[in-house]
């Protein structure tokens, strides 16, 4: 044009007006499809007016996008320099611009969370439906109404949502559908069929959100709340005895973990022979042992015991000679155990070297407790001609105290009242804490 300050402000009254357009058009489509929602009483039909809203808008959005390059901004911008600066240009249209598609983004998320909203609830009436489902029944054939409608609704947003949109419906539905999940399980407690009847809800939702690689990144899913939701299942689907075994890993785990020998060590050699199905234990010392008795020292002995115990019921315990007055005890005695090797290699399975100061009045104090790994012991894994039990090297343990590793199976536990064996366990278990000195 031949005055380009006049054709600079021509075009941005020209885009205001048409950002204006498009934000009206915006709310006539939301109003109108509310209208129609309102005296509709099928889910479905709502859910795609839904659909064509954000349709709508994903459409005006692009519209706005384009306006820069189909009104040739380069263009003004090059033939308006000195009269206008970038600055202006940038202040005046590239930010009035940007203000209008950003109105336009949260008018789609707040369809999408609508549209989110409407489908939430017929999943948590499917999850309701699959709460109640008896826990006798096959899983499969409990979860299957979910499954068939999360198919249907998500091939037919799938059609009809640009990805982006796509996607954000679905972590939407997502993270509310682990929600129903998290609050399915404060029912229920001592149940194990409803709690894996849930978690194969979850893994089957997992798979569906999923959808080979269609819908959520494994990123996407796998939130906090999801890998807690997991946790919680898989420990609230085990028996007992697995718990158990669950509680001993996560204990071998917290002294690989644990600050080095912050309650000192004990030293042993171990090793395993299949031609007599034994295993071979030397406790060799204590080191650095925390001071129990009022003169600065402690009265050191070593318990040994086969874990979990419900893997060697008839392994009795051993104990090492009681040594006075010492921080730095030396041992050196030598123990068997009659165990065949599959035992060994069980989840879980461990030697629990418990050091304990001997009292003469009242209960012992707990120093520590080492935990040696079964299916990582010399022999177990190599052939046996290969073994010299002369040159069977050294294995220092730290010690640990109980602290908070596995407190969450205890607690489990600890809500089965009618399971014996899991009392037990758990009322050993707050002893050996309660022995504890660990200092808060």
């Amino acid at each position: 044009w031949p005055d380009p300050e006049e054709a600079f402000m021509i075009m941005v009254k020209f885009v205001e007006d048409m950002c204006k357009i498009a934000l009206m058009y915006c709310q006539m489509i939301k109003a109108r499809a509310e209208e129609l929602s309102s005296s509709q009483t099928e889910a479905g039909q709502a859910a795609n007016r839904l659909c064509v809203v954000v349709n709508n808008i994903e459409q005006l959005r692009m519209m706005i996008l384009k306006l820069p390059k189909q009104l040739n901004w380069a263009s003004l911008e090059q033939n308006t320099v000195p009269l206008i600066t970038p600055e202006q240009i940038q202040h005046t249209l590239h930010q009035q611009l940007q203000a209008s598609v950003s109105c336009l983004n949260s008018e789609i998320r707040g369809v999408v969370q609508t549209l989110a909203t409407k489908i939430d609830a017929r999943i948590a009436q499917h999850i309701q439906e699959l709460s109640v489902c008896s826990d006798s029944n096959n899983p499969e054939d409990c979860i299957t109404p979910l499954m068939r409608f999360l198919e249907q609704e998500l091939q037919y947003l799938n059609m009809n949502l640009v990805q982006e949109n796509f996607n954000s419906l679905l972590e939407l539905l997502w993270n509310h559908t682990l929600d129903l999940l998290k609050d399915a399980t404060k029912q229920q407690v001592e149940k194990l069929d409803y709690f894996r009847k849930l978690q194969f809800a979850l893994q089957s939702l997992e798979l569906c959100f999923h959808g080979e690689g269609c819908g959520l990144s494994k990123d996407a899913l796998h939130t906090p709340a999801f890998i807690a939701l997991e946790k919680k299942l898989d420990l609230c689907s085990s028996t007992s005895r697995k718990l158990i075994e669950k509680y001993f890993s996560a204990r071998i785990q917290q002294q690989e973990e644990a600050t080095p020998e912050k309650y000192g060590a004990v030293t042993i050699k171990a090793f395993y022979r299949h031609s007599e199905q034994k295993l071979y234990i030397e406790v060799l010392n204590a080191v650095n042992l925390l001071p129990m008795d009022s003169n600065g020292l402690s009265d050191p002995f070593i318990q040994l015991t086969l874990e979990p115990h419900h893997e060697f019921p008839e392994i009795a315990t051993r104990t090492t000679e009681c040594i006075k007055n010492n921080l730095h005890p030396l041992f050196d005695e030598a123990f068997e155990f009659l165990v065949p090797p599959e035992k060994c290699k069980q989840d879980g399975a461990c030697l629990l070297l418990t050091v304990f100061d001997y009292d003469t009045l009242g209960a012992n104090d707990l120093e520590g407790e080492a935990f040696l790994p079964l299916c990582r012991v010399l022999g177990l894994n190599e052939p046996e001609e290969s073994i010299n039990p002369s040159r069977v090297p050294q294995i220092r343990l730290s010690l640990t105290h109980p602290g908070t590793a596995g407190n969450d199976i205890l607690k489990l536990l600890g809500t089965r009242k009618r399971d014996k064996e899991a009392q037990a366990f758990v009322k050993l278990r707050k002893q050996r804490a309660k022995y504890s000195k660990e200092l808060a």
